[in-house]
């Protein structure tokens, strides 16, 4: 295949006197390989967190929650007393519903206690609301005296499938003292006997995000009842699935028209905060490390001047034999272009293949450093999450692409601007 003269030229002054590839050039290159590279693998972890937050949450919460009206409640709690009206409207809906009762509690496992939290569930309709009894290892549908935990306490507490653990109600271990109008506190006498609840583990499950792993115990709703002092057949909440979890606003509207006096929570509302907070970080980071694709670009500007400067008789001899300006230009901005799309093409290759083996490089790392690279207490998660979409890394090539060109520009210019008669009096 025949080349034109332009293009000739600009691969030529690539790799002068014959070469496979000039040390400016090779230099010049990495600049932009090393700065797409970076984007790409830090937008990818930040679009694999929000993602697999999102999974994680929709795998372990509900699309939509209905609680208790306000100011009905009953041993500090909100609470549903008859949840049959508004699990009735879910149905008329289309939308699988079941009541839970939550709250927090005190494990106890021999002489150690750690506080934890509590859902009470109906184990035949909370698997048409979430993905929860897909985890599981062990039996999902709990009777009285059972609980099914997470994977990671269980690996903390040294837990396994028909062990014993105990379980105290906060409410419960309160009413024993009280406080005094002059601040003194006092046991309470009560002829009650208190006594945890015996539980033995039937079950553990995995939902992929540690905070939930670490921290919930799932009851039987009576037994989660019995626990808080509620009554049986009450709930503190009823949370259902809903065909589109990303367009709950006609659900959600409909629920506030026939139950006005509960408060109405989906789950994108009750985790705004943090979708906002991981949507502003990416762009925060976008923005932050294109300066580096930037001081590439700097980086390629400088070269090129260089190179119209070492080729300046060169250049006048072009244009005395009638080349003109514009043909001269597009020799040093067909450099700037072939820069830039082997440094784009090579810095996505590279940020695909470590997001590709980021496990394997992240335990490499830990070995050699000594450390550990992704702390699960940290980050919720127990691996590294990355998500390469299509889009992200359009965005990220055609920007660095353009910034190459444009940094073609100025030395294209100057050495269009040439007049023969002055480049051909430079010493060579």
């Amino acid at each position: 295949m025949q080349l034109t003269a332009d293009l000739f030229l600009a691969l030529r002054y690539l790799r002068p006197k014959r070469t496979f590839i000039s040390v400016i050039t090779l230099l010049s290159v990495l600049g932009p390989i090393l700065g797409v590279a970076l984007l790409v693998i830090v937008i990818a972890v930040m679009t694999g967190f929000d993602h697999d937050l999102k999974h994680g949450i929709l795998g372990m919460q509900s699309h939509i929650q209905v609680f208790a009206p306000y100011g009905s409640t009953q041993n500090g709690q909100g609470v549903i007393a008859d949840p049959a009206p508004i699990l009735k409207r879910f149905k008329e809906l289309g939308c699988p519903a079941s009541p839970i009762i939550e709250g927090p509690i005190l494990l106890q496992l021999r002489n150690k206690a750690e506080g934890k939290y509590v859902r009470g569930i109906v184990p035949e309709s909370e698997r048409l609301v979430t993905r929860l009894a897909d985890s599981v290892d062990g039996r999902f549908d709990l009777r009285e005296g059972e609980a099914m935990i997470g994977r990671e306490m269980a690996r903390q507490l040294g837990l396994a499938i028909g062990d014993q653990i105990l379980i105290h109600s906060p409410a419960n271990l309160t009413r024993n003292f009280s406080w005094k109008d002059d601040g003194t506190i006092e046991p309470t006498q009560s002829k009650d006997l208190y006594l945890p609840e015996e539980i033995t583990i039937v079950g553990i499950f995995s939902m992929g995000v540690f905070e939930f792993d670490n921290s919930m115990v799932f009851l039987n709703l009576d037994q989660a009842a019995d626990l808080f002092g509620l009554n049986w057949g009450s709930a503190t909440s009823i949370h259902a699935k809903t065909p589109d979890p990303f367009h709950l606003n006609p659900v959600a509207e409909t629920l506030r028209k026939s139950f006005p006096f509960n408060r109405i929570l989906t789950w994108q509302e009750a985790n705004q905060r943090m979708f906002d907070a991981l949507r502003v970080e990416k762009n925060l980071m976008f923005f932050l490390l294109t300066f580096i694709v930037i001081v590439a670009a700097f980086g390629i500007s400088g070269t090129l001047i260089t190179v119209v400067v070492q080729k300046t008789r060169e250049i006048g001899i072009l244009k005395a034999v009638g080349m003109n300006p514009a043909l001269v230009a597009r020799i040093f901005l067909l450099q700037g272009a072939v820069i830039g799309l082997l440094g784009t093409g090579l810095g996505t290759l590279v940020g695909s293949l470590v997001i590709h083996f980021r496990e394997p490089i992240s335990a490499f790392l830990a070995t050699v450093m000594g450390v550990e690279i992704f702390p699960a207490e940290l980050y919720h998660f127990s691996q590294i999450p990355a998500q390469i979409q299509s889009g992200d890394v359009a965005l990220i090539a055609g920007f660095s692409f353009v910034l190459c060109v444009l940094a073609s520009l100025v030395p294209a210019m100057y050495a269009s601007l040439l007049a023969p008669a002055e480049a051909l009096r430079e010493d060579g």
